[in-house]
């Protein structure tokens, strides 16, 4: 079986997305698998998957372009199996507006959220691109103007308004409907977890398992589990918690979550005792059944 690991796209999360690929072609071919990578750009990204020779299309793809649904539309049509959530599921998913709605009617608590400026009731507020991760774009408003100068400075990019929560950061990993754990994030770059808190080494401490309460654990991972199945996904995906005052608020989920060095999924795939090759041999595996 020839597996083509499909990496960078044209996403404002490219260059994440190249550290991952790497990561996981490495992974690949350590365990002898017969892999290569394939570095998708604006100029072949439809030729790309039709020019070239796999049996197994492994994504690893975050943001537009790849993770939101289009690529595996792609693959659908052409007859290709490939890794991770199928079109509508990655669709919905990307759009942290409609997860949201989707985890709120699941009973899963969010943190409250305004469609414009003039909906907000109180400062400070989280702003963030709907569809993008990797922390691309997100500003903490104090006022009604630093709020207007975020708006601005993201374009035409449709945007998550909600209330800051400031509380501990937490992330739960899912492998085919199973909770792998939940892990702490503690930046140390920054107040909140940013791009340099996650990409760059020592940015932030991964606490796992989390030292929180057993209630909070559980529903943590109780919550991602919802989320993966009510929305259909597939392989690896990761929710994204806070944790005030024994409240757990979902914030967001990824269904192709960041696979580099300094990423969360290898940590808590450990906690099942999965090491990183064990990761992406599942993966594989998974699909090679279907």
């Amino acid at each position: 079986m020839k597996i083509a690991v499909f990496m960078g796209g044209i996403s404002s999360e490219r260059e994440v997305s190249l550290w991952s690929g790497n990561a996981i072609l490495e992974s690949l071919k350590r365990q002898g698998y017969d892999a290569y990578g394939i570095d998708v750009t604006r100029d072949n990204i439809i030729s790309a998957f039709t020019d070239n020779e796999y049996d197994l299309a492994y994504l690893a793809f975050h943001g537009e372009y790849g993770e939101d649904g289009r690529i595996q539309s792609i693959l659908d049509v052409l007859g290709k199996t490939y890794t991770g959530s199928g079109v509508i599921a990655s669709a919905v998913a990307m759009d942290k507006i409609l997860t949201k709605k989707i985890a709120h009617d699941c009973g899963i608590k969010i943190a409250k959220s305004y469609q414009n400026v003039e909906e907000v009731e109180s400062y400070p507020v989280f702003v963030k691109p709907a569809t993008e991760g990797s922390s691309v774009g997100v500003y903490t408003c104090n006022n009604k103007n630093e709020l207007l100068n975020a708006i601005k400075n993201s374009g035409n990019k449709k945007l998550v308004i909600e209330e800051y929560i400031k509380g501990e950061e937490l992330t739960v990993g899912v492998l085919n409907g199973e909770a792998l754990g939940v892990l702490k994030i503690i930046p140390k770059a920054n107040i909140i977890y940013d791009y340099k808190s996650k990409y760059v080494p020592g940015g932030s401490v991964h606490e796992f398992p989390a030292k929180i309460t057993k209630k909070a654990y559980d529903l943590a991972m109780k919550n991602a589990e919802i989320i993966h199945r009510e929305l259909g996904l597939a392989g690896i995906s990761r929710s994204d918690f806070l944790l005030r005052d024994n409240e757990l608020y979902f914030l967001e989920v990824n269904t192709c979550p960041g696979m580099t060095i300094t990423s969360l999924i290898p940590d808590l795939g450990t906690l099942k005792g999965y090491t990183y090759d064990d990761l992406t041999r599942i993966m594989v595996e998974t699909f090679r059944k279907q």
